[in-house]
């Protein structure tokens, strides 16, 4: 047996042993604030409080406010351990929901939705170089919602992996941006919940049997705010990278007051 044969077999013990026996199924979308983070753009910044709490304390403020979200992935089985994947723009008032690139693998296109043109996609890299696509979206579409057809599926048909229903609803809106190098973005909203949909080319997808699912927690790692979900080729479909997220009612409620929506 090649040494390639026994790495990727390696690999698939470690992925099959963490899905089966830590559960990384997501459970549940826990409510609170975090305070501290990478630099995106976004005006966070902070210490931790690693209170721990289910709720955001009552004198919460727009300032405090800090929705920063990285992959929790200490084993590496997608190889995205730390990354930021989902933050807020105070200054802005818009959501950046960002999905980590594979290595080797580049996605450069940037623009916005012609229908939607202050929602906004394009790459960003991290402190270390790595490079992520992103897209900023603002509040109110997502503390409000939109009125148009309810799109609760992936590209394949599936329905969205690990994607919050929001206030007990499925994304009002879904965005298909245009293909560049096989590569597409699909964009989800709900009412306080977001998902966005990257496709893989060949050469950056692997060779799981299921889909694989890791939280996307805070600094602390004591909050999960969301999800990042590897999505397996389907039915002549390609496999991609979904992350997902929700606004916890209570952050909700303080941004609704802030930008008076």
């Amino acid at each position: 047996m090649s040494k390639k044969n026994i790495s990727l077999g390696v690999i698939l013990v470690a992925i099959i042993s963490a899905h089966f026996f830590t559960g990384c199924s997501p459970k549940s979308f826990e409510a609170g604030s975090s305070l501290a983070g990478e630099n995106t753009g976004a005006g966070n910044g902070g210490d931790n409080t690693g209170n721990g709490g289910g709720s955001t304390p009552p004198n919460t403020s727009i300032e405090t406010l800090d929705l920063k979200s990285r992959v929790d992935d200490p084993n590496g089985l997608l190889g995205f351990n730390g990354a930021l994947a989902f933050d807020f723009d105070k200054v802005r008032g818009e959501f950046i929901i960002m999905v980590p690139m594979p290595s080797g693998m580049v996605f450069t296109p940037s623009g916005s939705f012609n229908k939607y043109p202050d929602i906004k996609f394009g790459p960003i890299f991290d402190a270390t170089g790595k490079m992520k696509m992103a897209i900023r979206i603002p509040v109110k579409y997502v503390i409000r919602g939109v009125t148009t057809i309810n799109p609760a599926k992936l590209p394949s048909g599936e329905d969205l992996p690990a994607m919050p229903a929001g206030r007990d609803e499925l994304p009002s809106l879904a965005l298909q941006f245009p293909a560049s190098n096989n590569v597409q973005i699909h964009l989800y909203i709900g009412v306080n919940a977001l998902g966005m949909f990257l496709t893989l080319p060949n050469q950056a997808s692997l060779p799981l049997p299921f889909n694989l699912t890791l939280p996307l927690k805070n600094q602390s790692k004591t909050k999960t705010y969301g999800y990042l979900t590897y999505v397996t080729a389907k039915r002549g479909y390609d496999a991609g990278l979904f992350v997902s997220s929700i606004i916890p009612p209570e952050i909700a409620r303080i941004l609704e007051d802030y930008f008076e929506l």
